[in-house]
């Protein structure tokens, strides 16, 4: 076996993968109160993260009360200032209310904000009342941001009491209002049913009650996205996916995507974490979460959140950044998921160990976790057992297996720099090779190792010898100019050089690590040659 460390130095970036499609991953905004920090700063950290879609503005999203607080009061300062000069992004617009759940997020429910109280019978949304500054609200707030392409009518809604939320039946006349009236608006809109409140310290018992009253009420015919938070042990999550599927299918909507638009855990122990975090753990919970639920079935996953809350409050360091705005682990975990598995074209469960609805289960996640995803006709596989317990792969071919682990093993003080561990090990046609497993994944990507044949029958550049141990001789047979390149087994360019018409040039590789190369010849930026280079 060939071990090899990978530095990986980051910088902020813009990512030009945001305009994806299908949208796989995303991330949620917050902290709030107080905000420390520039909304540049916020959006570059997401834009590096690799991040396709960014949910729940906070102070800057289209809550009802914070853009217009009286009547035709508009207030977009703050919302400008992403939604007007981020075109480029995918976003979800949460409409009306953050939350009907507390009291600390400028919460009048779903009520028109001039008009909200506490009192009944006269309190909470009321069609005849209220339709019309309701319409007001959606199009003056969608003609403007037509960038938006997602809109989420609230957020965690299955508060069933006025005057914060609406009683079922009637909060399914006001899905069905507002659907059409966005539709008018924007046709290809998509709209997605709140996400109903996170699986902590609530029974999720009164979720599924709540989703089989709207859903045999007909609430599927006014949305397209049916979203949901997770926030238990990862272990609980394919009993909670395997559930909603259930309610979805059982009420004949197959065709209707399904979200997690909210699912992270803390990297250090709250009331509503499970008693396994750490800073390691949670970057093995971007992608134990993420990966479950793509392999499940979930169409897009959005981690809560990018930048952390402080103590003392209950949702300290839940974010990829810590609460002074450092990069975490975790950062660079969920940035290398989206670099190495979201553009998968298929993704399936080969093995799933013990899953409970038992936050504090000593046995849930026991066994051996393996996904598989097929990324650009390669297989990619990712791994875990929370006992430590192995598993075997037995490649059809002769496979060379790159295996990262995906918690990185450091990270510099500024959180800049991070390293993960690599190793690579080629196994032949029908042998098994045995992966030693832990609680935090590998990944495992497997290339044929097979010799690579000339894309064309005629050599264009002779490489030789070839196994080489001192140098080797390039001759350029061609009569115009070439690219040389090799890389090393993790793709890294390893040399480069452009070579004149007919030019013999000799390279030294003495001073090169032992192994597997592979030589490609470009002309114009397209491959005309490869092969593969071994140094002895």
């Amino acid at each position: 076996m060939i071990k090899k460390m990978l530095l990986v130095v980051l910088v902020i970036v813009v990512n030009e993968t945001h305009a994806q499609s299908p949208v796989r991953l995303g991330l949620n905004f917050p902290f709030r109160n107080p905000e420390l920090t520039s909304i540049d700063n916020y959006m570059s950290h997401i834009q590096e993260s690799g991040a396709q879609i960014y949910r729940q503005m906070t102070y800057a999203d289209l809550l009802w009360r914070q853009v217009e607080p009286t009547n035709n009061n508009w207030q977009f300062g703050y919302a400008d200032s992403i939604f007007l000069n981020y075109t480029d992004f995918e976003f979800v617009g949460n409409l009306f209310c953050f939350s009907i759940a507390s009291s600390d997020t400028n919460n009048v429910g779903y009520q028109v904000p001039w008009r909200a109280c506490d009192g009944l019978p006269v309190c909470g949304w009321n069609y005849d009342l209220d339709s019309s500054d309701t319409k007001d609200y959606l199009s003056t707030c969608i003609s403007r941001y037509s960038n938006i392409h997602y809109w989420e009518l609230g957020n965690e809604s299955e508060n069933s009491s006025y005057p914060l939320g609406i009683p079922n039946m009637d909060f399914i006349d006001f899905t069905r209002y507002n659907y059409n009236w966005i539709k008018e608006l924007d046709s290809q809109a998509k709209v997605l049913l709140p996400g109903t409140l996170g699986t902590y310290d609530v029974p999720f018992t009164s979720k599924y009650n709540w989703y089989h009253t709207v859903f045999a009420n007909d609430i599927g015919n006014y949305f397209d996205i049916f979203s949901f938070h997770d926030y238990n042990a990862w272990w609980t999550t394919p009993v909670h996916i395997d559930s909603i599927i259930a309610i979805r299918d059982n009420y004949g909507l197959q065709p209707k995507e399904i979200w997690i638009t909210e699912s992270s855990v803390s990297s250090l122990y709250d009331s509503i974490s499970p008693n396994y975090v750490s800073i390691d753990e949670q970057a093995a919970d971007v992608w134990r979460r993420t990966t479950i639920a793509w392999a499940k079935g979930i169409n897009t996953f959005i981690w809560h959140g990018c930048w952390s809350s402080g103590m003392p409050s209950e949702w300290a360091e839940f974010g990829l950044l810590d609460h002074t705005g450092k990069k975490k682990k975790s950062f660079h975990s969920f940035k290398l998921l989206s670099e190495k598995i979201i553009s998968f074209d298929s993704a399936q469960v080969v093995s799933q160990g013990i899953a409970v609805d038992d936050n504090n289960s000593e046995t849930g996640g026991n066994g051996v976790w393996v996904m598989k995803f097929i990324v650009n006709d390669e297989n990619k596989y990712v791994m875990w057992s929370r006992d430590n317990q192995s598993f075997q792969l037995t490649p059809s071919s002769n496979a060379t297996y790159k295996i990262t682990s995906v918690v990185p093993y450091f990270i510099s003080l500024d959180g800049e720099t991070v390293s993960f561990e690599i190793d690579s090990v080629d196994v032949a046609s029908g042998n098994s090779h045995v992966f030693n497993l832990s609680s935090l994944p590998i990944l495992v990507e497997e290339t044929n190792a097979d010799p690579i044949n000339e894309i064309s029958e005629k050599i264009f550049v002779k490489v030789f010898p070839n196994p080489a141990n001192e140098s080797i001789e390039i001759v350029n047979l061609l009569s115009f100019q070439t690219e040389f390149i090799i890389l090393d087994i993790n793709g890294k360019v390893f040399y480069k050089i452009l070579l004149d018409p007919l030019e013999n040039k000799s390279l030294p590789v003495d001073g090169a690590s032992k192994g597997t190369y592979i030589y490609k010849i470009l002309n114009n930026r397209t491959i005309i040659q490869e092969g593969k280079l071994i140094i002895n």
